[in-house]
């Protein structure tokens, strides 16, 4: 009996000894991973930003880093994020459900559910909805908010999300050139006048591309990838896209840094993203291409370098790929262990393409994020922060946002959003008045962004 416990013990030390070495082995290789030194100009006759490598460069060939943030929330609705609502959940008593903080909670809230708000909405629904919604998007994000993330944050990208109604019609058909790309293109116009890159993205394909409430319609399953007809409306969308910013307006699309062709692709609900996925890709590259069109296609992998082919495999050149890497265990999971778990996913997917971690956000740990940033930085990989601006029914900020708007300072009944299937058409134009970023608060995030500023000098 002794042997055995001898020997039981024996086969258990050397696991644990073979499991610390292999964790200690990563740890190391994450501190040590570095990329090659990248060429500091190449020759560039495209007029466009373009991918070599792992680095992207300017239309005048020198290596770039798009640092910015992402301009969530206005023409896709997240609940959590918005200043609309639908009724808020309540208790069997009829009493609100609140947080720990006291704060009155709602259930999810899409883009698609603020669309049939509005067409529920009676005091609303005689109103033009694109006008309607067009006042919201023009208090959310205005000129002023160019001009804060060009020379305040001293950043140099915004990522834009778009829903597939932008462009397209409930029917899956085109809409005209005017007004599929009338917001767009002014949002290009002050990117432009600002000498900002924009990273266009599809936050919400036709069906949704995950389930997620972040994709449109909060459906907890994906109709896009077994469906051909939201595929082809897909497809369709970004052949009409390219041409417009290759044949239309040039004059925008040079600032395009790069199309993000689908945001957070997963093949089922709380899934990741599989050749199924790659395969739509592919068909989206090409069209893109077929168009003569040379901007840089970013593809997306959820959530780690795991989770996309080598670009080899399809033929794809001048692409990019993108992660979103949030620590949702950052009370538990230190930054560090974090890291060299998604460096351990990078171990024999390491492609040659540049990265773009395109949404991340380190809450409220001031020490990780300035671990991050550099890390970044050291890595060229470029980075979209999630979000320019949040919204929350406190006094409270949130690192969620650069920027916070504080219903409770701002609505007549304290402690709730906007109920888009009820309020006045003057209760909706005030809400979006408030949401201007000259009625927000700044907080946690924008003192980071600061800080990293204050150590690049």
């Amino acid at each position: 009996m002794k042997k055995i416990v001898k020997r039981v013990l024996i086969i258990v030390g050397i696991v644990l000894l073979v499991v610390i070495a292999v964790l200690a082995g990563l740890f190391i290789y994450s501190k040590t991973y570095s990329i090659p030194e990248q060429d500091a100009k190449i020759e560039n006759t495209t007029g466009l930003v373009q991918a070599h490598n792992r680095a992207l460069y300017d239309a005048e060939g020198n290596i770039i880093q798009l640092r910015g943030v992402n301009a969530g929330q206005i023409l896709l609705q997240e609940g959590w994020m918005s200043p609309f609502a639908l009724e808020p959940l309540k208790n069997a008593d009829g009493s609100y459900v609140k947080d720990d903080g006291d704060n009155i909670q709602y259930p999810e809230f899409s883009e698609e559910e603020f669309r049939q708000g509005i067409k529920d909405n009676p005091n609303l629904n005689t109103y033009d909805m694109e006008e309607l919604m067009r006042i919201y998007w023009d208090c959310f994000f205005q000129e002023e908010d160019f001009r804060i993330i060009k020379e305040d944050l001293q950043m140099n990208t915004i990522r834009l999300p778009f829903y597939y109604l932008n462009i397209l019609n409930e029917d899956l058909t085109l809409k005209s050139e005017e007004d599929a790309f009338g917001y767009l293109d002014w949002f290009m116009g002050m990117a432009a006048k600002y000498e900002l890159y924009i990273v266009l993205d599809l936050h919400g394909a036709p069906g949704s591309q995950n389930g997620y409430e972040h994709s449109g319609a909060a459906e907890r399953v994906s109709g896009l990838w077994d469906n051909e007809e939201n595929i082809a409306a897909t497809i369709e969308l970004w052949d009409f896209v390219s041409k417009h910013y290759t044949e239309t307006r040039p004059d925008l699309g040079k600032w395009i840094a790069t199309y993000d062709i689908m945001n957070e692709p997963t093949y089922g609900y709380e899934g990741v993203t599989t050749k199924e996925c790659w395969d739509v890709f592919d068909q989206i590259y090409d069209v893109i291409r077929e168009n003569g069109d040379n901007h840089v296609v970013t593809m997306e992998g959820c959530w780690d370098f795991a989770k996309l082919p080598n670009p080899a495999d399809y033929g794809w050149e001048n692409v990019q790929y993108e992660y979103h890497w949030y620590n949702w265990w950052s009370n538990i999971l230190p930054y560090d262990i974090l890291y060299a778990y998604y460096d351990m996913n990078n171990i024999g997917r390491d492609y040659n393409v540049p990265v773009l971690i395109g949404e991340f956000t380190l809450f409220e740990d001031r020490d990780a994020w300035a671990k991050e940033l550099k890390l970044f930085d050291d890595r060229n990989y470029s980075w979209t922060i999630w979000n320019y601006k949040s919204t929350v029914t406190g006094w409270w900020t949130t690192s969620w946002g650069v920027y916070t708007c504080q219903l409770k300072a701002i609505t007549e009944n304290e402690d709730l959003k906007c109920n888009i299937s009820t309020c006045t058409y003057e209760e909706y134009v005030a809400t979006c008045e408030k949401t201007k970023t000259e009625n927000c608060a700044t907080g946690t995030l924008y003192e980071v962004i600061q800080a990293y500023n204050e150590s690049r000098k």
